[in-house]
């Protein structure tokens, strides 16, 4: 207790101060050095502690403590110097004086083993560098990182997204232990749960023996590879084709078997048919062999046979006063056979016509109807007139256009045949056929005025006649007398002496009979309905006579004591030239229905006669409300005019 209260008792030690002989500037000056050091000192322990606390990564961290602790008790000693400046506690100050020189000396022999290791660790620009490494060591492991994982999610997608079905099999009991979602897929399961721990063979139709599978592995060990097409069946019972390759692979030091099965059926299917496909196509080849054969040996007598033909066709043509030419498109003569103009074809070929044709007027009209023919495609057949040797030659030509294998036109061909003794011939004839026209309308000139005599005599001996029946007679004979010289008077005035115009005809002989009878007709009228028709000669005089009598006999019986009434004519032809003559009254009739192939009265036995034997046709008779003679005939063909 005395120890301690002599260590905190100042005793006769003087103050410090003293020391400074209580010198104001002096004894400031040492209190501000003292305190600012003594702050100095409190606060870089103070930093000291926070870096220390903030670093745990620091090295050595003890040896800062301590550094702190030593800057803690210099501080103080600072302190206590201001203290001893009024106080001489000099013990005190001399205790914390000791202290700090303890911590001092163990600090500075803690330092000295410290130095080496210091001294080893790396400098800012090492750090720097290191630093730098690892971060592009970060860098790039983070870069490796991404690429495994893109690499895993690329073999996770090709595995998973495959169009063909993959299995994963342990080689050492063959069982499957993964499969891809095609897997699935393919086989028709609900999950690839059901194909899990079951054997690859069990999905085939035709499932591997077990030598089967033995043969496979060692095909599979020896050269790491084995493929084959096999027919397999799904859960729900489809079957398909597919092609199964196997193959051993090392995955992460473990040897597993992939199976890759590839859906075939297309193909299979496509096989299939190629291969009925061929079998078809072998046995139409050997029908078309067959055919071929055939073929060749028709085409062998067809060869025979034109080469026999066309021996034939130059021996006509050598003989015969035709010629057969072939001209290009600038109409120069490529082929010429049996030249008609006495030059050699040899001297024509290569030739136009205007090089050889001696007038050049005849060269332009040839040359003008062979270019039509270029143009148009079209074949032109006309008559020709060429001077050649100063002789004008008729010739018949025929020219028609020649194409070659694409239809294109690229020349004429002509055949040409020397006509001008026929158009002399035709000369000569047309000059005798006028000449007989003359003579022929003299001839019915001269008839129609005999006739005409012949009626006027008629006439005259009527009229000496008292019995009315014999004038009757006589007028009847007159009648068809002026219907035959009518129809000569049309002849000798026709220019056309085959085919005669109907219609005048007949209203000139209807002229004639109502004049005739126009004492007794004054209210009969007298009508024609007919087509514009010509008649040969023959059927005018026929059909003029049946209805001269026809006529005649309704204006004597149809209408007696003076009554009115109609006389109707009615000619038409149709497209196949089957006529129809009608001629019909309103008068009284007949009193008894009566037969014409057995009729009394002169008149109706020469109609029926007419119609019958000279026309070939027939007649109707109806007698009703007056009396209608229909008579159908056929004539050859007219011209209508």
């Amino acid at each position: 207790m005395e120890l301690l209260q002599e260590f905190f008792d100042s005793g006769a030690f003087i103050p410090h101060g003293h020391c400074y002989l209580w010198n104001p500037s002096l004894v400031w000056l040492h209190i501000l050095s003292d305190s600012l050091i003594a702050i100095a000192y409190f606060s870089i322990p103070i930093a000291l502690v926070y870096f220390v606390n903030k670093r745990e990564d620091l090295p050595f961290r003890w040896i800062f403590l301590l550094f702190g602790l030593f800057i803690v008790f210099c501080g103080t000693t600072h302190l206590l110097a201001i203290w001893t400046l009024w106080h001489p506690t000099y013990w005190i100050s001399g205790f914390v004086k000791s202290l700090t020189a303890i911590i001092s000396v163990f600090t500075a022999t803690s330092l000295i083993p410290l130095i080496p290791k210091v001294l080893a660790l790396p400098s800012p620009s090492q750090l720097e560098a290191i630093n730098a490494t690892l971060a592009s060591e970060i860098i790039e492991r983070k870069q490796t990182e991404l690429e495994l994982t893109r690499s895993r999610d690329l073999r996770e997608a090709i595995y998973n997204e495959s169009a063909d079905a993959i299995f994963l099999v342990d080689p050492t009991n063959l069982l499957i232990f993964d499969c891809n979602q095609r897997a699935v897929e393919m086989f028709e399961t609900e999950s690839k749960n059901e194909m899990i721990g079951i054997e690859g063979r069990t999905l085939q139709k035709h499932q591997f023996s077990d030598e089967d599978i033995v043969s496979i592995v060692e095909q599979m060990n020896r050269v790491g590879f084995w493929s084959s097409e096999i027919e397999y069946v799904t859960r729900k019972g489809n079957f398909f084709w597919g092609n199964l390759a196997a193959k051993t692979i090392n995955v992460a030091g473990k040897a597993i078997n992939m199976v890759r099965v590839k859906d075939i059926s297309d193909r299979k299917h496509a096989d299939e048919y190629i291969r009925k496909l061929n079998i078809e196509l072998e046995a139409k080849v050997q029908a078309r062999t067959l055919e071929l054969s055939k073929a060749n040996a028709e085409l062998e007598i067809e060869i025979n046979e034109r080469k026999l033909t066309e021996e034939r066709f130059y021996l006509v043509l050598k003989n015969s006063p035709i010629t057969v030419s072939m001209q290009d498109r600038d109409q120069r003569y490529i082929w010429l056979y049996n030249s008609a103009l006495g030059n050699s074809s040899e001297s024509i070929l290569g030739k136009q016509d205007c090089e050889i044709l001696e007038v050049n007027e005849d060269a332009q009209r040839l040359s003008y109807l062979k270019q039509q023919v270029l143009a148009s495609g079209v074949g032109i057949r006309e008559e020709v007139l060429i001077t050649a040797n100063s002789q004008e030659r008729y010739f018949d030509l025929t020219v028609e256009p020649h194409h070659d294998q694409n239809g294109e036109i690229n020349g004429i061909g002509s055949v040409s045949l020397d006509i001008t003794w026929r158009k002399q011939s035709e000369s000569q004839l047309r000059e005798a056929y006028e000449r007989e026209v003359v003579l022929l309308k003299e001839i019915h000139h001269r008839v129609k005025n005999n006739l005409q005599i012949i009626s006027g005599l008629l006439y005259l001996q009527s009229r000496q006649v008292e019995d009315k029946k014999t004038r009757e007679i006589i007028h009847s004979s007159r009648d068809r007398i002026q219907a035959m010289s009518l129809l000569h008077e049309k002849l000798y005035r026709s220019k056309d002496l085959d085919n005669i115009d109907f219609i005048a005809y007949m209203q000139g002989l209807t002229r004639n009979l109502s004049n005739s009878y126009a004492s007794n007709s004054t209210g009969i009228s007298l009508n024609i309905d007919a087509d514009p028709i010509t008649v040969d000669i023959d059927t005018a005089i026929y059909c003029g006579l049946i209805i001269n009598e026809l006529v005649s006999n309704s204006y004597k019986y149809a209408f007696p004591e003076g009554r009115s009434g109609q006389i109707m004519i009615e000619f038409s032809r149709d497209e196949a030239n089957s006529c129809m003559l009608i001629v019909r009254d309103n008068g009284v009739g007949m009193a008894e229905a009566i037969d014409l192939k057995y009729a009394k009265n002169l008149g109706l036995q020469l109609v029926y006669s007419l119609a019958t034997e000279q026309l070939k046709g027939k007649v109707i008779l109806e007698n009703f409300h007056g009396l209608l003679f229909k008579i159908s005939f056929t004539i050859k063909p007219m011209l209508i005019i």
